[in-house]
């Protein structure tokens, strides 16, 4: 009976260090990789696309797991050469479930966002200074994960933000709801 009790100690406590070593993982990083790491600290990087001031880079000598589910690629994003997130194409329904729910199960329920227009709904969840986002692209079918370091990836949003900003909306013509704003403004 004793012996019982102390594989069930050693087996619970396994179980808190290994999920704790996880979520601290988050906390400092992702998937082994500092948050701020310098890209050329990663020499099996290799460049696969840019946008703006964002650099994007894959390890195509790695395979991965995340959140206890196998995706077949992992592109790390990096700003004036400093990493600060990390995105996943998802690719089927089953593999989104089990992420949103693995997901949850540790970090809780998400705050969910629906945007009618776009065919979009985004899963958040934020650990510490890290926000996780699941994304479901639903008039283009396609699936997305995104990991964000929130300190670098807030700078990085600003700053797109004020380098390209979103181009104005023309005054004419009026879309509807602005025709009717309009008529209510002159009492039509």
């Amino acid at each position: 009976m004793l012996k019982f009790k102390y594989l069930v100690f050693i087996w619970a406590m396994l179980l808190i260090f290994s999920s704790n070593s996880t979520a601290a993982d988050l906390k400092n990083g992702f998937l082994g990789i500092q948050w701020g790491t310098d890209i050329a600290d990663l020499p099996h990087f290799v460049k696969v696309a840019e946008k703006h001031d964002v650099v994007y880079y894959g390890n195509p000598q790695k395979s991965y797991t995340l959140f206890n589910v196998d995706v077949p690629y992992v592109t790390y994003a990096f700003h004036s050469a400093k990493f600060f997130a990390a995105y996943v194409d998802v690719e089927s329904i089953d593999v989104f479930s089990q992420l949103k729910d693995h997901i949850s199960q540790k970090y809780g329920a998400p705050r969910t966002t629906l945007k009618f227009s776009e065919g979009q709904r985004i899963y958040n969840w934020k650990y510490k200074d890290t926000k996780i986002k699941l994304k479901l692209y639903q008039n283009e079918g396609k699936m997305k994960l995104g990991i964000y370091y929130r300190p670098l990836a807030n700078k990085v949003n600003k700053e797109t933000r004020e380098a390209y900003p979103p181009p104005r909306q023309p005054i004419f013509p009026l879309d509807d709801r602005r025709m009717r704003q309009a008529m209510e403004v002159y009492g039509f």
